[in-house]
């Protein structure tokens, strides 16, 4: 390893973040593969994967729009409605759709199973060197965190995955804001130990709107991993020099190439 280079590379910043979900982690196995699993353990043998597939998509992006950010700022006349209400809800939703035959009482059971399994760590894989380069920050003496539309769950996954330890975690759910807002990233500069300036943060994700630009509109540095270069590349206002297929390529590129951020 070219450690001159990296840290030249990395001489600008103090603070490093990361995306979760297709950035340091990923499924074990598809939604609708685990759906059915978990199904088949309550006595549905007759669930079919390719059904709760196509009812997957339309149910999220409706649960997304009406009940943004995993319900935190829905209410009902019973009250506030959180975050496992809205999976249950979606997971109800996805089965009702798809297998309208299945009793509800049964299909409850269902979410409030797999509620909890998606803490685990039999529902998640670590992309492949995740680990390494967490260390490498971690070597260069960056702050690390994660930014993540995401659940409260995601400190119990995290530790449940076993990554190399973060300085912090923020949520959208806690934050009480989604990326790409301003103010996500915002909340993490003042999670940091020390004083860190924007221009001082690069955000690692796999999503261009939600983490390059989020990023990029926050005065942040930002790199997309895990994608299609040449689709992503084509975007607007993404710098192709800052898109990678995987950890791998960017470190290969942060030993061997001084980058212009």
């Amino acid at each position: 390893m070219n450690s001159r280079l990296v840290a030249k590379n990395l001489a600008r910043f103090k603070l490093v973040t990361f995306d979760v979900t297709d950035t340091l982690l990923k499924f074990s196995r598809p939604p609708e593969v685990q759906y059915a699993l978990v199904a088949r353990r309550h006595g549905c043998a007759d669930v079919d994967e390719r059904a709760l597939a196509r009812c997957f998509r339309s149910n999220f992006q409706r649960m997304a729009r009406d009940h943004p950010n995993f319900g935190k700022c829905s209410k009902s006349l019973s009250g506030n409605r959180d975050w496992r209400w809205w999976w249950q809800t979606l997971v109800v939703d996805i089965f009702h759709e798809s297998h309208s035959h299945l009793d509800r009482t049964k299909l409850q059971a269902i979410a409030e199973q797999l509620v909890e399994d998606y803490q685990t760590s039999d529902c998640w894989a670590k992309i492949d060197q995740a680990d390494d380069i967490i260390r490498l920050f971690r070597a260069h003496s960056k702050e690390v965190g994660i930014i993540s539309n995401f659940d409260p769950r995601l400190s119990v996954i995290i530790e449940s995955m076993a990554l190399p330890t973060v300085d912090f975690i923020v949520t959208s759910y806690e934050a009480g804001v989604q990326k790409p807002s301003r103010q996500i990233f915002d909340l993490a500069l003042d999670k940091c130990r020390a004083n860190v300036l924007s221009g001082e943060a690069l955000h690692i994700g796999n999503t261009p709107k939600l983490d390059y630009l989020g990023a990029k509109q926050a005065g942040w540095s930002s790199v997309l991993v895990n994608v299609d270069e040449q689709g992503v590349s084509l975007q607007k206002d993404i710098n192709p020099r800052h898109v990678f297929k995987n950890f791998q390529e960017f470190i290969h590129v942060l030993e061997t190439i001084e980058i212009d951020w």
